[in-house]
């Protein structure tokens, strides 16, 4: 809404799909009434990431300061993959700090997860899982002091460019 600094209570996910990343559908609603777990009273979805894996469509968002995960079999119909609790919480970060801006990289049999921590520090996080529900190993990055970035490095994007370059990219902004 106009004005406002943050995401609304009203704020959804959407798709949309393109032949050639020029010319893009018109949007379309994942989940139109929004988050449905039951371990949370918002229907706030923001910071989308779709993983696709066992031919299915995996889709994380943020809500409540926790990520949350829906899967979809065609795109269209949209369940909670894990409706009784997030799948990364700020109970399971080390400091409690709340999470946001996830981005998932398959890496072998394996998923290593970058999230945004978000409390008086910023930060980026890291997490292992071998079924996207279920996270382990949830650690910070350990960065350098960044005198253009007070706060810390946050929202993390990863691109894995092993087989062409031999690395990870990491790209991500600072406050």
């Amino acid at each position: 809404l106009p004005g406002e600094k943050y995401g609304s209570e009203e704020s959804r996910l959407w798709l949309m799909s393109s032949d050639n990343l020029v010319d893009w559908s018109e949007p379309e609603q994942i989940n139109p009434e929004g988050c449905r777990g039951t371990w949370t009273d918002s229907p706030r979805q923001i910071d989308p990431y779709l993983v696709s894996w066992q031919d299915q469509y995996w889709c994380f968002y943020k809500t409540s300061g926790c990520l949350g995960l829906l899967v979809s079999e065609d795109l269209q119909n949209w369940s909670e993959a894990v409706p009784d609790r997030p799948v990364i919480s700020r109970d399971w970060t080390p400091d409690g700090a709340t999470v946001e801006n996830p981005c998932v990289i398959h890496d072998g049999e394996s998923f290593v997860m970058f999230f945004a921590r978000v409390g008086r520090e910023r930060g980026i996080g890291v997490a292992r899982s071998c079924n996207l529900t279920d996270w382990e190993d949830i650690r910070y990055l350990e960065f350098p002091d960044l005198a253009w970035a007070d706060s810390g490095p946050t929202a993390a994007m990863v691109i894995d460019l092993r087989d062409s370059h031999g690395f990870w990219l990491m790209a991500f902004h600072g406050e």
